[in-house]
């Protein structure tokens, strides 16, 4: 069976608190529909979930291919506090995904910009993410940002602007924006299984608009 791993990297600043609930409630929709995707055996799915904020704190909520490890308990153990230290995460995320995967889907949630890492620079989180899109297999790293400043940012990196998904800041609009990242993670699965599109995932956000219009 093919091996996907899926690498959720969240903003866990103090910026987030006012959207805390609705990121809580995204989580628990995301996990529920990966553990219908592990119920059906068609393939050897990881999920990693992880949260930061200042430098030195990057947290794991979850690492497992066990569908019983993604609960509500979960979910709700998001927490924000602290600043964004942003570039740090993604380096330290990355490197939590096992060798010898066969697809990777990367969302990294955000509503601002980097300010306050060490470890990594964005000089190495460019070089980085454009290594783990030409390799083998290709990575597909999206981003979902909630200011127009953190979308061009990500880009900047390298970051397709098709797998870059605007988050609006209310409650309403962010759930619709979790519903089109749903659509997003769907497509990739589906890929990944070689049941659709072809090998290039860099437009999955631009693709499901096209699909509600």
């Amino acid at each position: 069976m093919k091996k996907i791993t899926n690498l959720i990297i969240i903003d866990a600043s103090g910026s987030m608190t006012s959207k805390a609930a609705e990121i809580r409630g995204g989580l628990k929709m995301i996990f529920k529909e990966i553990k219908d995707d592990i119920a059906l055996g068609e393939a050897k799915i990881r999920t990693i979930v992880t949260q930061f904020s200042s430098p030195g704190y990057f947290k794991e909520l979850v690492n497992s291919k066990k569908a019983e490890k993604l609960t509500n308990q979960l979910a709700d153990a998001y927490q924000p506090q602290g600043m964004t230290a942003l570039f740090d995460a993604i380096g330290q995320g990355f490197q939590l995904v096992p060798e010898q995967q066969d697809s990777v889907l990367v969302t990294i949630l955000t509503d601002g910009q980097e300010n306050s890492s060490q470890e990594y620079d964005q000089a190495a989180i460019t070089k980085l993410i454009s290594d783990k899109k030409a390799g083998t297999p290709a990575w597909t790293i999206t981003f979902m940002g909630t200011t127009e400043q953190a979308m061009k940012a990500a880009q900047s990196w390298g970051v397709s602007r098709g797998n870059s998904l605007s988050v609006s800041n209310d409650g309403k609009g962010f759930n619709t924006s979790m519903r089109s990242y749903s659509k997003m993670r769907k497509s990739h699965y589906e890929s990944s299984l070689g049941r659709s599109r072809g090998g290039n995932m860099d437009n999955l956000a631009v693709d499901n608009e096209a699909e509600d219009e």
